[in-house]
C-alpha cells in the first residue's frame, strides 16, 4: 500500500505471459468522473456570481468544469464585467464548496463498484485532482480508508490540469510508468493531462462532456471493468 504522501507499490494488475503486469494502475479523476459533485459546484459558483452582483450563466458554468479555482473565479468576474481580487474570489468559492461538500459528497451511478473491483484486483490506485486538498479531504472523510493508494490534489502541483504534472506525480508515487496505466476522466482539461502524461485515458460522459477529439476512449462507467480496461491496454501496446 501507499500513503497519501507517496512511495512505491507494487504494480498489480496480473500477469502478463512474460511475467509483467500489464495495467500498473488505475488514476481516477474526483468531481464529476467518481463523485456527483458538479451539482455542488453549481451552487457555489452561483452564490458567488450572486456576491459579485451577477448571475452565473449555463454557458460559464460549462466552461469552468475541469478549470482550477483561481481561473474559475476569474472567468466568473470577467463574465460579469467585475473588476475584483480573483484570489480572494477564489479563497471564498473555496470555502463555500467546502461547506457543500462537508454535508455530502455521493458517487457517481457505478463508479463506487468501478473502485473496488479494481481494488479486488490488486491494481493500485490514485485519485488525480484539481481540487484542493481541503475540498478533497471532505470527500476522503466520507470513504473507507485506503480508498486510494495515492491522492494528488490541485494545490499541490505547481501546474494543474491540463499539464500532466498531477498524473506524472501519481505514476511516480505509485512507482509505476504512467504509460501503462489507465486514467478515468470527464472533462477537456483532464483527459489532455491524462494523455500528455502517456496515460490511456477513459472518458465517462458526464453531462455534456464527453472525451471526443480529446485522445480518449468513451465508455460509460457502467461498462468499465477491470478486464475492459486491462483489453484496451493491451491492445494499444500490440
Amino acid at each position: 500500500m501507499v500513503s497519501p504522501d507517496g512511495g512505491p507499490h507494487p504494480a498489480g494488475g496480473g500477469p502478463r505471459p512474460e511475467g509483467r503486469p500489464l495495467m500498473a494502475a488505475v488514476l481516477f479523476d474526483m468531481d464529476g468522473t467518481l463523485f456527483d459533485s458538479e451539482p455542488l459546484w453549481d451552487v457555489s459558483l452561483a452564490d458567488l456570481a450572486e456576491k459579485l452582483g451577477g448571475r452565473l450563466r449555463p454557458e460559464i458554468r460549462r466552461r469552468v468544469v475541469g478549470c482550477n479555482l483561481r481561473d474559475s473565479a476569474q472567468l466568473v468576474q470577467d463574465d460579469l464585467g467585475v473588476v475584483a481580487d480573483a484570489e480572494a474570489s477564489a479563497a471564498w468559492l473555496l470555502e463555500r464548496t467546502r461547506e457543500l461538500f462537508a454535508l455530502g459528497v455521493p458517487w457517481r451511478p457505478g463508479a463506487q463498484e468501478v473502485v473496488a473491483s479494481v481494488r479486488r484486483s490488486g491494481v493500485p490506485t490514485a485519485l488525480v485532482t484539481s481540487s484542493h486538498r481541503v475540498l478533497v479531504d471532505e470527500v476522503l472523510a466520507q470513504l473507507e480508508p485506503g480508498t486510494f493508494d495515492t491522492v494528488v490534489c490541485g494545490d499541490e502541483v505547481s501546474r494543474p490540469k491540463p499539464d500532466p504534472e498531477a498524473y506524472l506525480t501519481a505514476a511516480r508515487r505509485l512507482g509505476v510508468d504512467p504509460r501503462r496505466c489507465v486514467a478515468l476522466e470527464d472533462s477537456p482539461p483532464g483527459i489532455a493531462a491524462a494523455v500528455a502524461a502517456g496515460c490511456l485515458v477513459v472518458a465517462v460522459p458526464e453531462g455534456s462532456t464527453t472525451g471526443d477529439g480529446h485522445g480518449a476512449v468513451v465508455m460509460e462507467l457502467a461498462d468499465v471493468t477491470v478486464g475492459r480496461l486491462s483489453a484496451l491496454l493491451a491492445a494499444r501496446a500490440g
